[in-house]
């Protein structure tokens, strides 16, 4: 027999074995299969693996992410290459768990409400078997189709998640804005076109004639008071407070009053029934040209009876902090109506009075009107002033704050200017008052002429050398700088370079200064 028999006869040699061999070969079979960590029980059971819902979406999605895997539809179209696939008893089992372990790897871009809208899979892919198996050598076309037919289905998901129409309520507000715009717009073009006319009925055109101060002075005092027994009677409450003021005042303390009405009755009245021994200074805050210049020049010429110049308030300031330390025996009350006034309520000015109030030897009792008065203070000027706030409403009208104040019911004349160029020039140095009334002279000698530009500096420094007023022309600056934060005068230069001064009141009402003055004196 030849050698290739022989091997043939070798391949299909039959050999027995006896039955314990048989028997000890099927138990170690059993006993590999029971061992859970070699074969896992989804290999052995495949079949009973329930079917999910969306298993072909999954699928689908799995095949649109990797297109090269393309499940067979079925085993008749490829009878061929199944035919070549190994049949052995564990190789579909681990190629099914392959295709898990892919399946579990997947991670689904798709949104979850997009997933639930994918148009439904062929009905013949649903009817096969979820196990069934891959052709692994389809043709391109195939693998095409497919694809195309993938996103065939994508494509619908989209339009129709696109086509979503938008909730009720953003409507029915988009609809709402719409209707405000239109209203918005129809308003502006009706009053548009309207011409806004300005009515030309003036003061000037009434048959009465305004009245003047006095006039309407008079008037007003003859007016009746409302509830004027209510009021007394409320006045009275806040004087019986008058000893309880003095004692804070020597606690350290100083005293503002807020509240509506004016208080400068009552503070007049804690003067003269309380202050009338001692030394004290009443401020008028609500005088139109009151500085803090001049408030330091009558602590300085009516108290410490001095009566040089300083270079600036605060050297001014200085000289009195020095004073009222050195002789601790000086005492001063100072009464300031209408804190907050409008000449008063500056950075510079209310620093000033501050440092005053913080001196052990001065004691301040003040006002405030305005609503918003205390917010010119910041921490550290409250901490110098130590406010101790008392409400005293008065509800008395404010006439004599008022006095000042231009009213259209009153005449423009001189009386206004004359009594505020009066008030101003009390309160300055018998020097100031004769470099004031030197100017005022030579200006209503040449009121006759139209074009008179003022007097200029060096001609005025002469005059007041030769009146013995000053004693250098740095004197007369610095009494002119005073001038001018009272408005009292006027300086412009001319074309040649030379300073002028004017003094910017009428004829009539200097005169009528000059007049008052030459019988005062």
């Amino acid at each position: 027999m030849s050698q290739a028999g022989r091997r043939e006869r070798g391949a299909l040699e039959v050999k027995f074995v006896p039955d314990e061999q048989v028997l000890k070969h099927i138990a170690e079979d059993s006993g590999s299969m029971g061992n859970g960590s070699s074969v896992s029980g989804g290999e052995v059971y495949s079949f009973q693996t329930p079917k999910r819902s969306s298993k072909m979406v999954e699928l689908a999605s799995e095949l649109a992410q990797t297109p090269g895997q393309i499940v067979a539809a079925g085993h008749s179209e490829c009878p061929e290459k199944t035919a070549k696939t190994p049949q052995s008893s564990k190789r579909p089992s681990s190629n099914k768990v392959q295709q898990r372990s892919k399946k579990k790897e997947f991670v689904s871009t798709t949104p979850y409400r997009l997933r639930k809208r994918l148009a439904a899979p062929d009905p013949d892919l649903e009817s096969e078997s979820e196990y069934s198996a891959s052709c692994s050598e389809e043709d391109e076309d195939d693998q095409k189709e497919g694809s195309a037919g993938l996103s065939g289905q994508k494509t619908p998901a989209k339009t129709k998640a696109a086509s979503v129409s938008p909730p009720r309520n953003t409507l029915a507000k988009k609809v709402k804005e719409d209707k405000m715009s239109n209203l918005v717009e129809e308003y502006f073009e009706a009053h548009s076109s309207s011409k806004v006319l300005t009515s030309d009925r003036t003061l000037q055109k009434l048959q009465k004639r305004r009245l003047n101060q006095q006039t309407l002075h008079d008037l007003l005092k003859k007016a009746p008071l409302a509830y004027a027994a209510e009021i007394k009677e409320l006045n009275q409450q806040h004087e019986s407070l008058f000893s309880k003021w003095m004692l804070h005042l020597h606690w350290g303390f100083n005293i503002v009053l807020y509240g509506l009405g004016s208080k400068r009755d009552l503070l007049e009245k804690f003067r003269t029934s309380v202050l009338q021994d001692s030394i004290h200074l009443v401020v008028n805050g609500y005088f139109p040209s009151i500085t803090v210049r001049s408030i330091l020049n009558s602590i300085t010429e009516e108290v410490l009876d001095h009566t040089g110049t300083f270079h600036s308030p605060l050297d001014h300031l200085e000289f009195i902090i020095k004073r009222f330390k050195e002789d601790s025996s000086l005492e001063l009350y100072v009464l300031i109506h209408n804190l907050d006034s409008q000449m008063l309520r500056g950075e510079r000015s209310q620093q000033i009075l501050a440092q005053l109030s913080s001196l052990p030897n001065i004691y301040l009792i003040a006002s405030i009107d305005h609503i918003n008065a205390p917010l010119m203070w910041d921490q550290a000027k409250l901490s110098l002033y130590n406010w101790l706030w008392y409400e005293t409403t008065t509800f008395s009208p404010y006439a004599e704050e008022t006095s000042y104040e231009n009213s259209l019911l009153v005449q423009q004349s001189g009386s206004l200017a004359l009594s505020s160029l009066t008030h101003v020039l009390r309160s300055l140095t018998p020097n100031a008052r004769g470099i004031f009334r030197l100017l005022a002279r030579y200006q209503l000698e040449h009121k006759d002429n139209p074009s008179y530009p003022g007097l200029s500096f060096q001609d005025f420094y002469q005059q007041c050398r030769e009146a013995f007023l000053v004693n250098s022309d740095l004197t007369l600056r610095a009494q002119l700088t005073e001038f001018r934060d009272h408005k009292l005068i006027r300086t412009k230069r001319g074309g040649d370079g030379v300073e002028y001064l004017l003094i910017p009141v009428d004829d009539s009402t200097l005169t009528d200064f000059l007049e008052k003055e030459d019988e005062d004196a």
